[in-house]
């Protein structure tokens, strides 16, 4: 199967998946944000990217991280296998393509989004408003479905893009400031 079609594929997945997603249904909420986050890196466009592994950093530690070492491996762009990386507020953020940031660390995004200024990292989180602050994807939870907004001028200053097909599955896209 060609890769752009496998990639179609998934992408019809994630919204299937988005659609049927039930806080009573047994379909467990952080297994569904990784597998999103997952997605993003499929379907993100970043200017260059590295020769061995793709690094997807996460901010401390979050209800999110037994699901998200489950990505550990996996493929993404160009093939590269997914390197998780635990990061610390004040570590230095070099060769993370992906960044996710959880509720917890609200207090150090401002200086965050300051360090990755014009960066192409890829900014991902499920707090609330953090996209009207500058990160990238924001996932949040609309009545029984989980829905992501997506701050494309964040994404624009950081030279990264997102695929036709991402955007249209958003609930919003913030295109202009």
């Amino acid at each position: 199967m060609k890769i752009a079609a496998r990639h179609l594929l998934v992408l019809v997945a994630l919204y299937l998946s988005a659609q049927l997603v039930r806080a009573d249904s047994g379909v467990d909420e952080r297994a569904m944000k990784a597998a999103y986050l997952y997605n993003f890196a499929l379907f993100a466009e970043w200017p260059t990217l590295p020769d061995v592994n793709f690094q997807l950093c996460v901010l401390g530690t979050t209800p999110l991280d037994d699901e998200l070492a489950q990505l550990q491996g996996k493929r993404v762009q160009n093939g590269l296998p997914i390197t998780m990386r635990r990061v610390l507020p004040d570590d230095p953020l070099t060769g993370c393509q992906v960044l996710y940031i959880d509720e917890h660390n609200r207090r150090f995004l401002d200086s965050l989004l300051r360090q990755l200024a014009a960066t192409p990292v890829l900014t991902i989180t499920d707090a609330a408003g953090f996209a009207d602050q500058g990160v990238m994807i924001e996932m949040r939870r609309q009545g029984q479905r989980i829905v992501f907004d997506v701050n494309l001028i964040a994404a624009r200053r950081a030279r990264l893009g997102f695929s036709s097909r991402l955007l249209k599955l958003a609930s919003f896209v913030a295109d202009r400031s």
